[in-house]
């Protein structure tokens, strides 16, 4: 391998490396700027956050005068750790030292213990909690955003709902403040915003569709040539396809590329890469694969065969899926696994693009 990658897609990406998602990222800026709330989700590594940096960004050029508060749900498990790290966070933004932050809390949070007890919270103090973001803004008169990450780990808490419906009560009170909240889980964010239907009329959904072939090569290209490199038209859409044109992977796979390229890049270079790219992800495929039972694995099969109507007879005889019953255990279990979407009937996606042709090519092929 040689040269030093023009590719960048393992961090925030911004500038030139950052392609195919103008439209949302003004949409966001717009959304934000208008005082509303904005969801954002899908697979891991589509460009969520980067979608957000660069909206944020965005505002900051107009200028656009605001105040931010970042908090992660990821790795927490209980309804006072996410309020107490919530509130936590919102003080740091505000006040710079531990005498300040108890004094607000004192005030704006009556009976709260920011360091946990071993009584849970009650409702009318995560109400408080809650309505904290709206009584910061308004005491210090700022526009305040909410970039809540990873939201829907608060479903794996013991009463999730009773959270979603706070939040959304308090949320619908807000003038001041607003939210924009990220989601990695597809289907956990489904379940919150479309069949539970929490958080209507407050979130806007901004949609991230997939990146075109024709920008995606181009951008290949464009940055083969920024390395000192070639690639054709024809080579980068080869890495597009291998793929299925998810961001990241076709990122990672057109580094691996360039790092073999010597001047041009040809075919064989591309299958190189991406066997080179599955050997990098084998470890989590098998994993994947090992966390399935063996009915899930033949419901898998059935599903990249292109079966449709799974509980036909023959379909159920075929993949051994045992009866209609089962067929739909095993499409809740693929669901809460995040393998598959089951978009509308007979549509079924993957929510991992390596996974799915890992699985075609490679572990049912064998």
């Amino acid at each position: 391998m040689s040269g030093i990658s023009p590719f960048e897609y393992n961090r925030l990406v911004t500038g030139g490396n950052f392609i195919g998602r103008a439209k949302e990222v003004s949409k966001l800026a717009e959304i934000v700027q208008s005082g509303k709330n904005a969801l954002l989700y899908g697979p891991p590594k589509i460009g969520k956050r980067s979608i957000v940096y660069n909206a944020l960004l965005e505002l900051e050029r107009i200028p656009y005068d605001f105040t931010i508060c970042r908090v992660d749900f990821f790795n927490i498990r209980s309804i006072d750790d996410m309020a107490i790290k919530f509130t936590n966070e919102l003080l740091s933004v505000f006040c710079p030292t531990a005498s300040e932050r108890e004094e607000i809390a004192m005030q704006m949070l009556p009976g709260v213990n920011l360091e946990g007890s071993k009584e849970p919270l009650s409702d009318k103090q995560l109400q408080h909690i809650f309505m904290l973001p709206e009584k910061m803004a308004q005491k210090f008169n700022v526009r305040l955003v909410m970039y809540l990450k990873q939201f829907q780990d608060i479903a794996l808490f013991e009463r999730p709902a009773k959270v979603f419906q706070l939040l959304e009560k308090c949320m619908a009170k807000h003038k001041m403040s607003s939210y924009v909240i990220l989601g990695d889980k597809r289907n956990a964010m489904d379940e919150i915003f479309v069949k539970r239907g929490y958080f209507r009329n407050l979130v806007i959904d901004i949609p991230i569709p997939q990146i075109s072939k024709r920008v995606f090569c181009d951008y290949i290209c464009n940055s083969f040539a920024r390395g000192g490199k070639r690639a054709e038209i024809k080579q980068a859409g080869t890495i597009y396809d291998y793929v299925e044109g998810d961001p990241w992977y076709t990122q990672h796979l057109a580094e691996i590329c360039f790092l073999l390229t010597k001047d041009i890049l040809d075919q064989k270079t591309v299958e190189l890469g991406f066997e080179n790219l599955i050997n990098m992800h084998e470890y989590e495929l098998h994993n994947t694969v090992y966390s399935l039972s063996r009915h899930q694995i033949q419901m898998i099969k059935a599903i990249l065969d292109g079966v449709t109507k799974f509980s036909k007879s023959e379909i159920l005889n075929k993949y051994g899926l045992n009866s209609s019953a089962n067929v739909n255990h095993l499409k809740e279990a693929l669901t809460k696994k995040e393998i598959v979407t089951f978009v509308k009937k007979g549509d079924v996606e993957f929510n991992d693009a390596l996974l799915k042709t890992w699985l075609k090519d490679y572990f049912f092929a064998k």
